[in-house]
């Protein structure tokens, strides 16, 4: 590429740059699709310039590279014994047992000196200056380590490792414009294009953040949209709670433990205080030659998607649907229905979900809803009567309020056909999602049928 060429994309790249970082910071809260369509076309703009800048570096064969990872460990002193890294059908890489297992069985062993915390940051002369003077990083770790990843160079402790992390990556920040459309009728949709939204504002605000350090030039020559979103995913899928030797809480990463893929259970990862090190116990019997699973957490399906990249295949009984409910502002009470819902700590425009402990309905709902339904006069005598909340539930209990009903069985019928689960055709994470989105509002839909 001759130098005239490259000064007019990188003059591009700064034009593209800052009317994405106006875009980002100029909404607050995404709450429809024609918000988001300026921020992702001044976006894919960034992406196409920053590939016609970049060298052309070969992909690293993750297979090929597991020989050094193994004897990286091997020589850091990780017993391997248990375990072998293995691809599987339909997860990629995870570890399979190599001998059999019983439950509360520790399998493997992790020194805490091999893990990736926020205090390994601090103890880079070349980050900590700049994580300690920045807010965003200060107060951001998850950013802290994404920028760390970024920064390691050949020479890095951590090269074996970070030469065996994911290519890429299936999260929300790799869609394209087909598959965020199939998520136009999903409760979720606005929180991911939110999720992106803030991905791409961090993104503007480093890169120009980057670009009058000094001592990290090489970093900020090499960032780009793509080596962010890249690391923003390996920490987004990969983070944990690791204690530190004054036994603090710090977000990490754990080498080969994060080859362990997510199945329904309970949590299995314990910290040894003495030792200095992490213990994963395996959380059911394990026979030789199959794969060992650990639990990632209570999330929602949604949460699933947007931070670890998938959704679980088998029921989730920690997911929820979150139901948006808005008072118009054209409501002709809207002063004193936002007044009451002020007095009772909702805002005009609330998201609940749908069961509490699979009871439905969230009482939560209930209150905002009996406000959003009822006449100017109603209104009127609970102000006027300084009703608390505990009284306000006693006064309209839910058996008597058949226009609550009423209103829950309609929306929730429309969202019900929105999704249109009949056409589902990929059996990939998005179709697991709204499909389990339709379970939902069906059972919610179904326990509304019957009588209070």
């Amino acid at each position: 590429m001759d130098k005239k060429k490259k000064r007019q994309l990188l003059q591009n790249r700064e034009d593209f740059i800052a009317q994405l970082y106006q875009e980002c910071i100029s909404i607050k809260e995404i709450t429809k699709w024609s918000q988001f369509e300026p921020i992702y076309e001044k976006l894919q703009k960034v992406i196409d310039v920053e590939k016609d800048l970049s060298k052309s570096n070969p992909t690293s064969n993750r297979e090929e590279r597991l020989n050094d990872f193994n004897a990286w460990l091997h020589s850091n002193g990780v017993d391997t014994s248990n375990v072998e890294i293995c691809l599987f059908e339909n997860y990629g890489f995870g570890l399979k047992a190599r001998k059999s297992l019983s439950t509360n069985d520790c399998y493997l062993t992790i020194p805490l000196f091999l893990t990736i915390t926020t205090d390994t940051i601090m103890n880079s002369p070349s980050l900590a200056s700049l994580v300690k003077s920045d807010q965003l990083l200060r107060s951001m770790p998850n950013v802290a380590l994404a920028i760390f990843l970024l920064h390691e160079s050949s020479q890095s402790k951590w090269k074996p490792y970070i030469d065996v992390l994911p290519n890429e990556f299936n999260t929300p920040l790799y869609f394209d414009l087909d598959q965020l459309n199939r998520l136009k009728s999903s409760a979720v949709l606005c929180d991911i294009l939110m999720h992106i939204q803030r991905i791409a504002r961090q993104y503007c605000y480093l890169h120009n953040l980057l670009k009058g350090q000094l001592a990290l030039s090489k970093l900020a020559e090499n960032f780009s949209y793509d080596a962010y979103r890249w690391a923003v995913s390996v920490v987004s899928t990969r983070q944990n709670n690791v204690l530190n030797e004054q036994g603090e809480p710090r977000l990490g990463l754990i080498p080969l433990m994060d080859f362990v893929n997510h199945q329904n259970g309970r949590e299995c990862i314990h910290y040894d205080e003495n030792l200095k090190q992490i213990e994963c116990k395996a959380m059911k019997d394990v026979e030789k030659g199959e794969q060992i699973f650990m639990f990632y957490g209570r999330r929602t399906n949604a949460e699933y998607l947007i931070h670890n990249a998938f959704v679980p295949d088998q029921e989730n009984p920690h997911d929820t649907y979150l139901l948006k409910l808005v008072l118009p502002k054209t409501d002709t009470a809207f002063d004193q229905k936002s007044q009451l819902l002020q007095r009772y700590e909702f805002e005009t425009s609330e998201k609940f979900s749908l069961f509490v402990d699979n009871e439905l309905l969230n009482p939560s709902i209930f209150i905002f809803l009996k406000i959003f339904l009822m006449n100017s006069n109603d209104i009127s005598k609970v102000l006027a009567e300084n009703m608390t909340l505990d009284d306000f539930f006693d006064r309209f209990t839910l058996d008597k309020d058949n226009d609550i009903r009423m209103y829950l069985k309609t929306r929730l019928q429309l969202l019900i056909r929105s999704l249109n689960v009949t056409s589902l055709i990929n059996n990939d994470s998005i179709d697991r999602l709204l499909k389990s989105e339709y379970d939902m509002l069906a059972k919610a839909f179904q326990k509304l049928e019957i009588p209070f």
